[in-house]
């Protein structure tokens, strides 16, 4: 799926605007693991915000952000279950560092 992303939170390794590849099937064949950057349903509204997991604990992830001062995550929801994981960030092809020689 594709995913754009609107926000900070995740400076400075993804920008607002830019535009992610994501895999809504890789999560469910091979489980996500600490430091990967996944698209999930926030619990309390249903939106789609992208984020990195930051530990696993008996199927539970805690999410966050990179920027954590600009970043409502696991800090202020708590916890999520799989089955909020939408997918897992598997390429950014237009965006700031896409399009740089960096």
């Amino acid at each position: 799926m594709r995913f754009v992303v609107s926000g900070r939170s995740m400076e400075p390794n993804f920008h607002n605007g830019d535009k992610l590849f994501v895999s809504t099937i890789f999560h469910k064949f091979i489980k996500p693991h600490r430091g990967d950057s996944v698209v999930v349903k926030d619990p309390r509204d249903g939106r789609l915000v992208l984020k990195r997991i930051e530990s696993v604990e008996n199927d539970k992830y805690l999410v966050r952000g990179d920027n954590s001062a600009s970043s409502t995550d696991s800090r202020t929801f708590g916890s999520i279950p799989q089955s909020a994981i939408v997918g897992k960030v598997i390429f950014r092809y237009l965006g700031k560092k896409a399009n740089s020689n960096e």
